[in-house]
């Protein structure tokens, strides 16, 4: 009789205070979901899990809501504890994966992504995301290989819709000097979305190496358009007429569009730098060269320019000191050892010019031939 009372007793108080169950609640947040009413979701997922510690659907989707979010951190403590449970259920690796390659921690992503292919390999999207971890962690080769098993198992309405996808893929195929490949690619995503400023800096990219100049500068010229305040078509138009049409002039033009959007940019000054040595102006290089460094202390090309421009000075000394600065950086530059020669024959110190011959042999014997010819003259 007393256990009857007690159970009603707290049937009375259920009905009176509106208690819920950890489940009544988690069907609840489930249907907040379904209607993309996610904080409010997110709070029944909560309160499900405070009713029933360990609650596995409710962590799951408490992540998920995290992740909907942007709250990253969260969304992974809670997808951590659903999977010890859910152990073979790919959507809870699927989740994390997203919560660990926002959080740029792409081994961890790759783990979750390959662990839910192997459990789920038609996956919805895993190959994608796959090649999204290695495109952010400069694996282009890897992020191609998965791009491509996507587009395999993807229809061409989807494909059709995601200008991103052809994007990535076409800045992939240009980091891997596959030129053609990336305009291909980066040509859907132009057509998919025509006002993407980074696709059109991609192909002028792509249409410079090719050596394509019109076309080059044609696809710069739409991203100024675009956005007449973003420096980079300047300079991808001033690199043009700098390494393909070889005019310095215009290459100084150009560059100098960039320095009025953005005083001091590393590459305007470089260039500009590199166009007046050219033109035999090694003293007015020397200001830009040295403001390119002040923009990027590890700037390799900058330091070899700069040293070129003191020993046509015949400042050999600082010469040295710069060059120098280039080979720390980077010990097997072909333009830094061949020039630091330049200088120690000018010296005439022809041991010292013998032993960088020798360390030149070794990477580039062309070049290192033509300074054997200069050291010989000693």
């Amino acid at each position: 009789m007393k256990q009857i009372l007690t159970l009603i007793s707290i049937l009375l108080l259920h009905s009176i205070t509106g208690a819920q169950t950890a489940e009544s609640l988690y069907e609840e947040g489930v249907k907040l979901k379904k209607d993309k009413k996610v904080v409010e979701a997110l709070d029944k997922f909560k309160e499900a899990i405070k009713l029933k510690p360990g609650y596995t659907e409710a962590l799951y989707e408490s992540g998920w809501c995290y992740n909907d979010m942007k709250e990253y951190n969260n969304a992974l403590t809670n997808l951590n504890k659903a999977a010890i449970t859910w152990t073979n259920i790919p959507k809870v690796f699927f989740e994390r994966g997203y919560a660990n390659q926002m959080l740029y921690k792409y081994k961890e992503a790759l783990d979750d992504y390959f662990r839910a292919r192997e459990l789920k390999p038609d996956y919805t999207n895993i190959n994608k995301k796959i090649g999204e971890v290695y495109y952010q962690s400069e694996d282009y080769p890897n992020a191609i290989l998965y791009y491509e098993k996507h587009e395999s198992v993807s229809t061409s309405e989807i494909l059709g819709k995601d200008y991103l996808y052809w994007y990535r893929r076409g800045f992939s195929y240009n980091a891997q000097k596959q030129y053609e490949k990336a305009i291909t690619a980066l040509d859907k995503s132009q057509a998919i979305k025509k006002d993407y400023l980074s696709t059109y800096l991609e192909l002028g990219f792509a249409y410079t190496k090719l050596k394509r100049s019109d076309e080059a500068i044609a696809q710069f010229q739409k991203a100024i358009d675009l956005n007449p305040n973003d420096h980079v078509a300047y300079n991808g138009i001033a690199e043009v007429y700098r390494d393909n049409i070889k005019d310095c002039d215009k290459a100084i033009e150009w560059y100098n569009k960039t320095l009025k959007i953005k005083t001091n940019e590393r590459k305007a000054n470089f260039g500009i730098g590199y166009c007046l040595n050219s033109k035999g102006q090694y003293t007015e290089a020397r200001a830009y060269l040295k403001a390119a460094i002040a923009g990027e202390p590890t700037y390799t090309a900058a330091y070899i320019d700069l040293g070129y421009s003191e020993y046509m000075l015949n400042n050999y000394t600082e010469a040295l000191v710069q060059l120098n600065k280039a080979l720390d950086l980077n010990e097997s530059s072909t333009n830094a050892l061949y020039y630091k020669g330049l200088v120690y024959i000018a010296k005439q110190e022809k041991q010292n010019a013998l032993a960088v011959y020798e360390k030149l042999y070794t990477i580039t014997p062309a070049t290192a031939a033509k300074l054997k010819e200069r050291i010989d003259k000693l």
